[in-house]
């Protein structure tokens, strides 16, 4: 798709790269539809919104219903770029976490941006064209302490979304994933921890001076990370992916930050690395071809 007025539709747009990227697609020219699970707030949070051509619809992703307000929203304003971003980070120890903080983790992570594409893709598919934009993490292909139910969900709609460049390219539709490092947003301010260990403050006692002490402390009080951790400018965020869907790309994953970037070569040498120790025993498991005479 070359740079033309296009119609955007970007979840949790109300705040943080959401935010960024919807006026970025604005100051773009394109036509802006901002989902957001509060109007009212959104409206509050974003005064020149409406102003600047964009256009507020409320939908919760995680609703059970939201697959049809999508559909709704499809057809009504026929997009052609979908930013999934909304989204929320569980930072608990796997021993902690409870089954119903993991399903809600998924339901928001997971299952909502996966509504969205569904509902999305027939009218995509209709004319010819359009973005399909995952915004992920670096927590999409490396779990750290403390980050495993948030990872799972990030590692889960990578690979919605990796399967589904395959399934598309021939169709004219592109898929983008975009994973951030630690950027200057509300959101390390706004993660759960374990309901469970809220006392204990967030981990379960014999974790007491592990890494996961050290992952889960650094997030509560509901300040989020530090200033000196957060260096990544949601702005430039914003611009790089509205440019890349506007000019074109040829890659799946976009990914954001210094930080994210040692992140991708630290995963990159441990599988390089776990590839060379297996390699010979890999090699080795094959049927051999004597036993099939």
């Amino acid at each position: 798709m070359t740079a033309r007025r296009a119609c955007w539709l970007v979840t949790g747009a109300s705040s943080g790269l959401g935010q960024s990227i919807a006026v970025a697609a604005l100051q773009a020219g394109h036509k802006v539809i901002g989902a957001t699970r509060d109007v009212s707030k959104a409206e509050e949070m974003n005064p020149e919104f409406l102003g600047r051509g964009g256009t507020w619809v409320q939908i919760d992703p995680a609703g059970k219903d939201s697959y049809d307000q999508f559909t709704k929203i499809s057809r009504e304003h026929s997009i052609d770029v979908l930013v999934n971003n909304a989204g929320y980070a569980l930072v608990g120890g796997v021993e902690d976490i409870s089954e119903e903080e993991v399903r809600a983790q998924m339901e928001v992570n997971f299952y909502g941006p996966l509504r969205a594409v569904q509902a999305c893709l027939p009218a995509m598919r209709a004319k010819g064209g359009g973005h399909v934009v995952l915004i992920s993490s670096g927590a999409g292909f490396i779990a750290r302490p403390g980050r495993g139910a948030y990872s799972a969900s990030k590692f889960a709609i990578e690979a919605i979304h990796e399967s589904l460049l395959q399934e598309v390219e021939t169709l004219g539709i592109k898929v983008l994933i975009v994973e951030p490092g630690a950027f200057r947003t509300p959101f390390s301010a706004r993660v759960v921890t374990p309901a469970a260990h809220e006392s204990t403050g967030g981990f379960s006692k014999p974790y007491t001076g592990t890494a996961l002490d050290k992952a889960v402390t650094m997030f509560k009080g509901n300040t989020g990370l530090p200033p000196q951790i957060m260096r990544g400018c949601p702005s430039k965020a914003g611009h790089e992916i509205v440019k890349a869907v506007d000019t074109g790309y040829d890659y799946l994953r976009m990914i954001l930050g210094p930080d994210c970037v040692a992140a991708m070569d630290q995963k990159l040498g441990s599988l390089h690395h776990d590839l060379e120790a297996t390699r010979a025993i890999a090699l080795s498991t094959d049927i051999d071809t004597n036993e099939e005479r």
